[in-house]
């Protein structure tokens, strides 16, 4: 029961209270301890709730002052530390074409909205740091709206990326 609290707070704490994990130590601890019954939700929506886990501490780390590229290693670190921990392969994730199941996408989609605010907040950081110029509320509503299939688009390509790597060699 301490764990679902945990993970309340980590989902649903507004931004300025959360805190990114910065030190390996601190990410090796939460992915040691974070335990989802994988069992009862099934391999896939754990799965899900992870990636959405990753695109959101992303978010987070970006507005917490991060520059892009640590914000997504933090994330990504974490992602990969909490499916070890409880015992998912990243090969799970994906299907024969090298894609992540649908059944995943959608729900990662559905769970990555849940930190929608603080996602327009990061691509308004980061719309200017690219540009040099403020966005329009309506880019910023549009690249909110399709941050998680971004992100996740994101993920595969680098996927399928070791893959055929791994086939070269």
């Amino acid at each position: 029961m301490r764990k679902f609290i945990i993970l309340a707070i980590f989902l649903l704490t507004p931004l300025t209270a959360f805190a990114v994990p910065e030190k390996k130590e601190q990410r090796e601890k939460l992915g040691i301890e974070f335990k989802l019954p994988c069992w009862e939700y099934g391999e896939e929506s754990c799965i899900a709730r992870f990636l959405a886990m990753e695109a959101c501490t992303f978010v987070f780390g970006v507005n917490s002052g991060k520059p892009p590229q640590e914000a997504m290693n933090i994330a990504s670190d974490m992602f990969v530390l909490i499916m070890q921990g409880n015992k998912l392969k990243l090969s799970d994730m994906y299907n024969q074409s090298g894609k992540i199941k649908p059944e995943i996408k959608s729900e990662a989609y559905e769970r990555i909205a849940y930190c929608r605010d603080a996602t327009k907040e990061a691509l308004l950081k980061l719309y200017k740091a690219q540009k040099g110029e403020d966005s329009s509320p309506e880019m910023i509503e549009g690249l909110t709206a399709t941050f998680g299939q971004w992100y996740l688009k994101t993920i595969e390509d680098v996927g399928v990326g070791k893959e055929k790597k791994k086939e070269v060699f």
